[in-house]
């Protein structure tokens, strides 16, 4: 009887251990869906932004479209940057200069992913704290290590923050003012350089 005891016993730990198991993946993966179909919901809106680097702030608006991203600095200075997934322009209203770059090799590369790429998604670090859910990701550019978090608000969820941490630079993008949209015209993401002669 005893031995009978001790291995119902053994039984209900084990069906206890991976029911808890079952029920962590359950909810890792619930987070995981969570965050991708809120981003996924972000096409077509925008956010204001306050911008913080080692010695500047800067204001905006951003505006997911989808398959790219505008970002309209508005102070200081008027620049826009329109990014796709594999290139961009940065347009300095005040100079009147457009310049393209790739943006394969930079962290935009992991903003694409991240909102665009369940699978890539996946493979991040997602820490669950208090009322706030952060993505994480470490990433390699030109042999500078960049500690790279978004940080949402969670119930309900909403994007607040950007941090993006390298040697000797620090940016952080607070989040605010979340609407929706129309759908934008194609050309509201047009990558042609208006100053273009």
């Amino acid at each position: 009887m005893q031995a009978k005891d001790k291995f119902l016993e053994k039984i209900n730990i084990l069906i206890f251990l991976i029911s808890l198991c079952f029920s962590h993946t359950l909810s890792a993966e619930n987070i995981y869906e969570k965050i991708f179909n809120y981003n996924d919901e972000l096409k077509n809106s925008s956010v204001n932004f306050i911008q913080t680097n080692l010695n500047e702030i800067q204001e905006g608006v951003i505006y997911f479209g989808d398959k790219r991203i505008k970002i309209n600095y508005q102070k200081p200075k008027k620049i826009t940057i329109i990014l796709s997934d594999k290139k961009g322009i940065y347009i300095n209203h005040e100079l009147k200069e457009s310049q393209f770059f790739a943006t394969r090799n930079s962290y935009v590369k992991f903003l694409f992913d991240v909102f665009h790429k369940k699978k890539y998604l996946k493979d991040l670090i997602v820490t669950e704290l208090n009322n706030e859910i952060e993505v994480i990701e470490k990433i390699v550019l030109d042999n500078i290590f960049y500690n790279i978090t978004l940080v949402y608000e969670n119930k309900p969820i909403k994007l607040r923050r950007l941090e993006i941490r390298g040697e000797g630079e620090e940016t952080q993008m607070g989040f605010f003012n979340h609407s929706l949209e129309k759908n934008f015209e194609n050309k509201f993401f047009s990558m042609i350089d208006p100053y273009l002669n």
